[in-house]
């Protein structure tokens, strides 16, 4: 039996490589003789940057920049020998950075760190930015990262406005002539983790922004926000933005850039896919697992599982897929799944259930090797 382990990280658990060797670890004790091979997946989100320099080969760099609420901290970037950058907006601009209560300020957080990041390697030479958009903290629609690098967002009496989405309301009018000269040369590359619109009931902040802390009235406002900045940097660059599919993911991210850059948006799973070989791996296996924090309807939105299950069942494989939580009722109207497992053998608190992520994932690989042999 030739098995593919390509799980996704669980978000605040077990990054991607951890996980692969945990469901290893269990199927091997229940089936010695099985051909295992290991694919760790991302999507864009989380552990994103890690996944792409194993593939890619590179260095990281760490610098100082600010999280989403402008405190100083260190994060990563990568660059490949041949200066492509990578960077994971989650490393500076992420949800991670906003676990106390009184952190979580949807309204204030911006990508400004982020921008930082992305200022430090325009200057040691990248022209080309790998920009990977799941896990943030922001709906900013990406004006910090534009205000890093250069570019005045104006109020009406022509001062810049404050970082953070809820300020976007005050935009008038935006002044590029202070970017920096390097920044017009960059191609970004932006892997998106979902598909949703920039506005709209399935947009970016009616859809994610209570995920990061927005009340109803909150969300609404930001909704606002987005669509005085949408219609901006529309009327700014000529460009039809608001609508790009993928242009909700990060809080609008694609939309600020795409105004003043060449970009490219991309689903993260498929490039991660591609660059990986996938369909190979997949053409070689009997059986695929996976693994994914939460089974519901942003899995189905592009999330890393549920693009894999895609190319799986193309195949005519097996589909297996582990979650820290499934629904009552798992909703899978294109049958992509063949199996799905929880991950908790008994009633248990989320801390408890974190701690306890990858013996419960090898426990669970073990009961699934068992059945399959």
């Amino acid at each position: 039996m030739n098995i593919l382990i390509a799980p996704n990280s669980l978000k605040n658990a077990a990054n991607a490589v951890d996980i692969a060797q945990a469901i290893d670890e269990g199927l091997r004790k229940a089936i010695p003789k099985a051909n295992i091979r290991i694919l760790p997946i991302a999507d864009g989100g989380e552990y994103t940057l890690e996944i792409i320099l194993l593939n890619l080969g590179g260095t990281e760099i760490t610098i100082d920049t600010i999280d989403p609420l402008a405190r100083p901290i260190k994060a990563t970037y990568g660059i490949t020998n041949d200066k492509l950058c990578i960077i994971e907006l989650s490393k500076a601009s992420g949800y991670e950075f906003l676990q106390n209560k009184k952190d979580k300020k949807p309204l204030l957080t911006s990508t400004y760190g982020t921008g930082l990041q992305i200022r430090d390697a325009i200057k040691r030479g990248s022209r080309k930015i790998l920009l990977t958009l799941g896990g943030s903290a922001t709906v900013d629609g990406g004006a910090g990262i534009l205000q890093a690098l250069g570019i005045k967002l104006l109020d009406k009496t022509g001062q810049d406005i404050p970082p953070g989405g809820g300020n976007l309301i005050i935009l008038d009018s935006i002044d590029a002539s202070c970017l920096i000269p390097e920044a017009e040369e960059i191609e970004f590359t932006i892997l998106c983790d979902v598909t949703n619109p920039l506005l709209g009931e399935k947009g970016a902040a009616m859809i994610f922004a209570p995920q990061k802390g927005a009340s109803p009235m909150e969300a609404a406002v930001l909704e606002r926000c987005l669509l005085n900045f949408g219609d901006m940097c529309e009327e700014y660059s000529g460009k039809k933005l608001k609508e790009m599919e993928g242009a909700g993911a990060a809080g609008g991210v694609a939309v600020g850039l795409g105004a003043f850059f060449n970009t490219t948006l991309t689903s993260g799973t498929e490039y991660i896919l591609d660059l990986q070989n996938a369909d190979e791996q997949i053409e070689w296996a009997d059986v695929v697992i996976t693994a994914e924090g939460e089974l519901d309807k942003q899995t189905f939105g592009g999330k890393g599982p549920f693009v894999l299950a895609g190319k799986v069942k193309k195949a005519g494989k097996k589909m297996i897929c582990l979650a820290g939580s499934v629904p009552h009722r798992f909703d899978d109207p294109d049958q992509l799944f063949d199996a799905v497992f929880s991950l908790q053998n008994k009633p248990m608190a989320l801390e408890e259930s974190i701690e306890q992520t990858l013996i419960n994932i090898t426990n669970v690989a073990f009961e699934i090797g068992r059945l399959l042999k």
